[in-house]
Order: C-alpha cells, then sequence, then structure tokens
C-alpha cells in the first residue's frame, strides 16, 4: 500500500491507532519551507484548548493552567494532562498523577499539594515518541495543523493510564509500569525527583515497608538532615519504618 492509499484507508477508519499512524505520516522530517517563529504559550494555549476540553471535559478535567488540565474527583489520586516543554522547540503532552498524601520540598521545606491549584505531577508518564511532538518554533498555522490529531492520540493512551491507576491499591503497578517505560532510553524514573519520594510512600501505604524504605533512602540521602527528619516523621506516618 502506497502513501496515497494509507492515508485514504486512515480517512475511512478513524480510530486511535489509525489517527497516530495518520500524524505520523502527516509530519514531515523537517519543517522546510517554513519561517521561524517562536509562539508565546498563552498563544498555544488558546490554540489548542478546544480540542483538549473537547476531549477532557466531559471525563471532569479542568484547565488548571496554560498548558495544564486537572481532575479532582478522585482525590486525594488527582489526574493530570500537561504539554510540556521539550529541547528544539517543541511541546510534548504527558499525563501524570498528583497524590495529595504524598509531601513535596522546596528547598529544604517541606510541602503540600493537596488543592486544585497547587496539584503537580508525583508519577509521570513522558509519551517518549517524537510523533507526538507539536512544534511551537514556525508560528500559529503550524501547531492549528498538527496539534488536534496529536492530542486526539494521546489522550485515550492518558486515559488509560489514569483508569489503571484509580485507588491507592493501584498505584503500586502504576509506578512500575512508568518505570519500565521510562528503561527504554532517554531520561530514566530516577531523573524525575519526585518520583522516588512519591514511590516510597505508596509502598508504605500499601504495606510494603521495606521497598518503601529503599526508595525513602533513595530520595533523602540528598537532604539536610532537618529535612530529612522531618521528612522520616511523615514517612512513618505513611507506614514506613522508624529507620
Amino acid at each position: 500500500m502506497d502513501e496515497e492509499d494509507s492515508i485514504h484507508y486512515l480517512m475511512v477508519e478513524p480510530t486511535t491507532e489509525v489517527v497516530e499512524v495518520e500524524l505520523r505520516l502527516s509530519m514531515g522530517p523537517t519543517m522546510q519551507g517554513k519561517t521561524f517563529e517562536i509562539v508565546q504559550i498563552d498563544q498555544i494555549h488558546e490554540i489548542v484548548s478546544p480540542t483538549v476540553e473537547s476531549l477532557l471535559q466531559p471525563l471532569g478535567f479542568e484547565v488548571q493552567g496554560p498548558l495544564s488540565w486537572l481532575r479532582s474527583v478522585n482525590a486525594p489520586i488527582r489526574q493530570l494532562f500537561r504539554l510540556e516543554q521539550r529541547k528544539g522547540g517543541a511541546l510534548a503532552p504527558s499525563w501524570a498523577l498528583s497524590l495529595d498524601f504524598v509531601p513535596h520540598l522546596s528547598g529544604n521545606e517541606i510541602k503540600w499539594h493537596r488543592t486544585s491549584k497547587s496539584a503537580r505531577p508525583d508519577l509521570t508518564f513522558d509519551v517518549r515518541d517524537r510523533a507526538f511532538d507539536i512544534s511551537y518554533s514556525y508560528g500559529l498555522d503550524v501547531i492549528a495543523t498538527s496539534a488536534p490529531n496529536i492530542l486526539r492520540a494521546a489522550i485515550p493512551k492518558a486515559e488509560s493510564f489514569w483508569n489503571e491507576a484509580r485507588s491507592i491499591a493501584d498505584l503500586p503497578g502504576a509506578f512500575e509500569r512508568v518505570k519500565q517505560h521510562l528503561s527504554t532510553g532517554g531520561l530514566g524514573f530516577y531523573n524525575y525527583i519526585q518520583h522516588p519520594l512519591a514511590y516510597a510512600f505508596v509502598l508504605a501505604m500499601n504495606g510494603k515497608p521495606d521497598t518503601a524504605e529503599e526508595e525513602f533512602q533513595r530520595y533523602s540521602q540528598r537532604l539536610s538532615e532537618a529535612a530529612r527528619k522531618k521528612l522520616r516523621k511523615l514517612f512513618i506516618d505513611a507506614g514506613g519504618h522508624l529507620g
């Protein structure tokens, strides 16, 4: 089947998998003939919002901020969908879980992200596929042309990920799946600074204190003694070892 026939077939069978192939065929290897023109984040948000919100609002999502959408109905597990800036002037979709029972550190100060406004990724799924990149270096038209198909392919993948992490008992499996996915090259699981801390709390809450301790040690070794003691107390409260 040549490319022309493939495109015709894609139009007949509009499944998620087909949309993925269609966007691959429609993307050239370069932006030849395009004028370099950086698009601002607020402009990008305005362009992509109708597509994103048509897909996410029926699932209970709301806008959290520029290029970020959030669902809080399943708190203490909240779902995030974001378009993240990448090197080379591209945005890529990512999806994440924000966990109310996991703290984060700002410097050596322990903080929480337990509200719709403060929610932030504790577990991030990076799609790792250049076919999902949206260039913002060549003007508004490139985004308006490429983004809808990319988003229509990405959001069902995100929904599948979220559906497999509905309860605290589901979370260890979700962390393991992300760890495996991120082992294929590029930034690994532990390059995401929040991953080991969140995984430690998830394991502790699921009655796995030994493996939780391994993750806690991996994260806390970089902290000051004072911060480590404060974090240890919270970790114990979640079911972790005394230390």
